[in-house]
């Protein structure tokens, strides 16, 4: 006999068999389903950060515990597919995305509910071409290294869940801006973007922006809300850790048809002054609800030509105000691998003394600059000779030295610009047993003497 109670069972079950297999699970494979959402749009552009959004469904009757890592790759792949064109997500060897890694956190979700995360597309995959493209993801709970601090009581989820494919058309910026026409024509707005400087290392550039009300009736706009700012590079994607605002007062602007209007775009030079040398395109990007229409790009060239290296170096020589970095010397620093030939050719003559001391620490910063290119502990080996001198161990290192300096005021001149580099410095010293003298004896207290400008204590090893 057949009670109300077990037909209601039943019907769970069946209900419950029907959304994993919609969400393309299955019960015995995972307890909980995901799925993928994107915000409606006509089309989302390469670089967007519109969000690439992530629910996780526990249909099982118990708290579930999994480790949520938006970043990594690593419990998480996307694919996306547009005809023969299959694009996988990659494991990232980002320094900083494997450092976020590590605080990757515990997640949580009770029984019949959803938990959603927000990342975006250009997170997970690189988009090479323009199209509609189907996204699909998988996504682990837990790894075998993977341990979420939760209470007991929970559950851990470790099993796969697999979404259904969602379709999204994205556009490369270029593609984007290539249809700037039809979109102005669509939506009644045009915008023309000039280059009134070229990029300045401190003040970087300032653009004209014009704004043209094409439609026949009136227009409000709020600025600068309604617009984004765009740095792509070489590759023409996108440049992460630019700027995507504009910075100016709050205004609303109201167009009648056919009025345009002149506003001023300010960069600062903080926008590119860590990015490579190179000729960069900067746009605009006009969005207000359904409303989207690029302006045209312009390029600018970032570099530091000899002219420019000299008025940094009279801003920087004069040292940091008070409560402020030396961001001149924060410049030179930070590009002083590409800049050594231009450094050699700066002419001293209008020079102070002060001026032409950071610049002759600054070209044997850059000729140092090879032996370690990244910044952080640099051990220099040192060797003792059958007389018991001690050398540097590194003869390529020793010629870019100057030549008649002993050791001593060789490791003297390395202290006293690695600043410049970014080094901290240790030193290591191979000794040989059968060789011992005073000169030996003077150069180990001597390097022993160094301890406070050194980042850990001398290191002796006998051989």
């Amino acid at each position: 006999m057949t009670t109300s109670s077990s037909i209601k069972r039943l019907i769970n079950r069946l209900t419950l068999s029907g959304i994993l297999l919609g969400l393309g699970q299955t019960a015995e494979s995972s307890p909980v389903a995901l799925r993928l959402t994107i915000p409606e749009a006509s089309f989302h552009v390469v670089g967007d950060p519109a969000p690439l959004n992530w629910e996780f469904l526990n249909l099982s009757n118990q708290r579930m515990a999994f480790m949520w890592e938006g970043c990594c790759r690593l419990n998480g792949q996307v694919t996306a597919k547009m005809n023969q064109v299959i694009i996988h997500s990659k494991v990232s060897n980002d320094s900083s995305q494997i450092t976020a890694h590590q605080f990757a956190r515990a997640a949580r979700i009770f029984p019949d509910k959803t938990t959603k995360f927000e990342t975006s597309i250009s997170d997970w995959l690189i988009i090479p071409k323009s199209g509609t493209y189907e996204l699909s993801a998988k996504y682990t709970g837990l790894l075998e290294s993977q341990r979420p601090n939760v209470t007991s009581g929970w559950k851990l989820w470790k099993q796969s869940a697999k979404s259904e494919p969602i379709k999204v058309t994205l556009l490369t910026p270029l593609d984007y801006v290539s249809k700037r026409i039809i979109l102005e024509q669509k939506n009644g707005l045009a915008f023309n973007l000039a280059k009134t400087n070229e990029w300045n290392p401190i003040e970087g550039v300032k653009l004209q922006l014009s704004i043209t009300n094409q439609s026949k009736k009136r227009m409000t706009l709020s600025w600068p809300t309604n617009f984004g700012l765009w740095f792509l590079n070489s590759e023409n994607r996108r440049v992460p850790l630019t700027p995507t605002q504009v910075k100016s007062s709050f205004e609303e602007i109201t167009l009648e048809s056919n009025e345009s209007l002149q506003k001023t775009v300010q960069i600062n030079g903080s926008a590119l002054e860590s990015k490579p040398f190179g000729t960069y395109r900067i746009f605009l990007d006009y969005k207000k609800e359904n409303q989207r229409v690029p302006s045209n790009t312009v390029e600018t060239a970032w570099h530091l030509n000899q002219n420019q290296i000299t008025q940094l170096l009279n801003s920087a020589s004069g040292g940091a105000k008070t409560g402020l970095r030396n961001k001149p010397l924060k410049i030179l620093r930070m590009h002083i691998a590409s800049i050594e030939q231009a450094l050699n050719q700066v002419s001293i003559k209008k020079m102070n003394s002060k001026e032409k001391k950071l610049l002759q620490e600054l070209q044997l910063a850059a000729k140092l600059k090879p032996f370690s290119p990244k910044p952080g502990l640099v051990t220099l080996k040192l060797n003792t000779d059958d007389d018991g001198s001690v050398h540097l161990m590194d003869q390529s290192l020793r010629h870019a030295l100057p030549q008649k300096a002993n050791l001593i005021d060789q490791i003297d001149t390395i202290l006293n610009v690695r600043k410049h580099l970014g080094w901290a410095i240790a030193l290591e010293l191979q000794m040989k047993a059968n060789v011992k003298n005073q000169q030996t004896t003077q150069t180990v207290n001597y390097l022993k003497s160094l301890q406070p400008r050194l980042a850990k204590a001398l290191v002796i090893k006998i051989n």
